[in-house]
């Protein structure tokens, strides 16, 4: 496979994920503090944003980089 296909076949994964109401970066940067506290301190979601959050890295890497930093930072 060529890079080119790897990174079409990436692409169509990650649209394939897309929901109707999803966070974009911004939106997820606001809820980062609390989803993070919230899985350092118990290990648990509880926020209704929660889910949005977890979407939101699923497809968006660089976000994800972002957050497995700070993640391993705080633990």
């Amino acid at each position: 496979m060529s890079r080119r296909d790897h990174e079409l076949n990436m692409l169509l994964g990650l649209v394939q994920k897309t929901q109707s109401e999803e966070f974009n970066c911004d939106e997820f940067l606001i809820h980062v503090p609390k989803y993070l506290d919230t899985l350092l301190a118990n290990g648990t979601e509880i926020s209704p944003n929660c889910e949005k959050v977890r979407q939101h890295l699923q497809v968006c890497p660089e976000c994800l980089e972002e957050f497995d930093a700070l993640l391993k930072t705080f633990r």
